[in-house]
């Protein structure tokens, strides 16, 4: 993760998730991260293919200049790009793997800028995986964005993480025990294991790169 939002919602997730595969939605409290709430949305899986925005902040909608709710995360992206991410997504909702994807996107005056956007799996109430909490945002500081129009984008690179073989940061272990024992994990049974993982992703086209980390790091280009 190269941006401070991303790792601060991932530092977040992976305190109230408690070693738990995800949090539940209703874990998730605006609040405690409000000064990333501009750049974090929550997606609700309807089927392989759609990922409808439950919500999205302010900020990213400034950027694209548009209303993001109920709009298909997946119809954002083309051809390969769109399979990729749909592979992805389907990583996060079924295994509780954390995605992060960087890429480039471009106004049709050729203006181009990076982003990064991390996923992560979220649980309901009765244990299914059908949420993802993600932050995207833009890793170059280019006054015009939010003031052009985006009108396409692609993948550059896309890692599927196991979010227990992450290296830990020791410098958020305070704050992750301090949240959870204001706001203890509610144990849901029917996310405890998620023991039978899926292999990793094929390797995308050549102007993809995709990593997949389970112990060691494979990258395919």
């Amino acid at each position: 993760m190269k941006h401070k939002t991303t790792q601060a919602l991932f530092d977040y997730w992976n305190a109230m998730r408690a070693g738990r595969p995800a949090p539940l939605r209703s874990e998730i409290e605006p609040g405690s991260i409000r000064r990333i709430l501009p750049h974090v949305f929550i997606l609700e899986r309807q089927d392989e293919q759609s990922y409808r925005f439950r919500l999205a902040g302010t900020g990213l909608c400034g950027i694209y200049g548009m209303e993001f709710r109920g709009h298909n995360l997946l119809s954002m992206w083309q051809d390969d790009c769109q399979e990729s991410l749909a592979a992805a997504l389907l990583e996060v909702t079924t295994n509780g793997n954390v995605a992060i994807v960087e890429y480039t996107a471009s106004t049709n005056d050729h203006r181009e800028a990076t982003f990064e956007m991390i996923l992560l799996p979220l649980a309901q109430d009765n244990g299914a995986i059908t949420r993802v909490l993600g932050a995207a945002v833009p890793i170059d500081d280019f006054t015009w964005i939010g003031d052009h129009l985006l009108a396409r984008q692609w993948i550059d690179r896309l890692q599927i993480l196991d979010p227990e073989r992450m290296p830990k940061r020791e410098r958020v272990i305070e704050s992750a025990r301090r949240i959870v024992r204001e706001k203890p994990p509610v144990i849901a049974a029917t996310v405890t294991s998620l023991a039978h993982r899926r292999p990793p992703l094929r390797s995308e086209r050549s102007y993809l790169r995709l990593i997949k980390t389970a112990g060691g790091s494979e990258e395919h280009k």
